[in-house]
């Protein structure tokens, strides 16, 4: 590709955010799933098996998914919860619980607050951990 084009690609994508798309469906990975229910209750024709093959391919149900996530405005990572019992067991003046997360994984670093400043600072980087694998120096 020719780097004069990218200006003419940069116009196309500038012309399709003014126009503010908004999906028409939110779920459409469910409605393809009961598409697909609905296709195996009876006898199929030779297009109801090409399409309940289609709909049953990984690839297309992780484009739906990623279709879902999108329209959703699902951006954020899911974190696991944290134990039932674990707020009993912390001193709540002393221990903030924090959780930095990357790529929907744990960062993998220590953090310590520095007594005589106050900062928090990066104690220790998790060999294998997001935080060493980025490479990034602010971590190392």
């Amino acid at each position: 590709m020719k780097i004069n084009f990218f200006p003419q690609i940069h116009e196309k994508l500038r012309q399709y955010e003014r126009q503010s798309p908004t999906p028409v469906l939110h779920s459409a990975s469910s409605l393809a799933e009961d598409v697909a229910e609905e296709l195996q209750t009876g006898p199929m024709s030779t297009e109801e098996k090409e399409l309940l093959h289609l709909l049953m391919s990984p690839h297309l149900k992780a484009v739906l998914s990623v279709h879902d996530t999108v329209a959703q405005k699902n951006f954020d990572p899911v974190l696991p919860p944290l134990p039932d019992d674990f707020e009993d067991e912390l001193d709540e003046e002393s221990v903030k619980i924090v959780r930095l997360v990357k790529n929907k994984e744990p960062l993998g670093a220590t953090i310590r607050r520095d007594e005589t400043t106050g900062a928090v600072i990066v104690a220790r980087i998790m060999r294998g951990g997001a935080a060493d694998r980025s490479g990034t120096s602010s971590f190392k």
